[in-house]
């Protein structure tokens, strides 16, 4: 199996594979000025063809916090 595309620009990752696709955004800003990564996964379902089922979540952020200790 290989992977069908992947750019690259800045700050996106964009990679499409033969199950559907993966973009990953980094260097992104929440309301609060957290630094935040994006993680969002799209499985390609097209008629007439076997279904993909994501197993989890369609986006995933990871949020650095504000504190050592990990408080929000």
């Amino acid at each position: 199996m290989d992977m069908k595309r992947v750019s690259l620009t800045k700050g996106a990752l964009h990679v499409e594979t033969p199950n559907g696709i993966v973009n990953i955004r980094v260097g992104l800003e929440d309301a609060l000025g957290r630094s935040v990564d994006s993680i969002e996964v799209i499985p390609d379902n097209y008629a007439g063809e076997p279904k993909v089922l994501r197993r989890g979540f369609c986006n995933t952020r990871l949020v650095r916090c504000l504190h050592a200790k990990g408080d929000w």
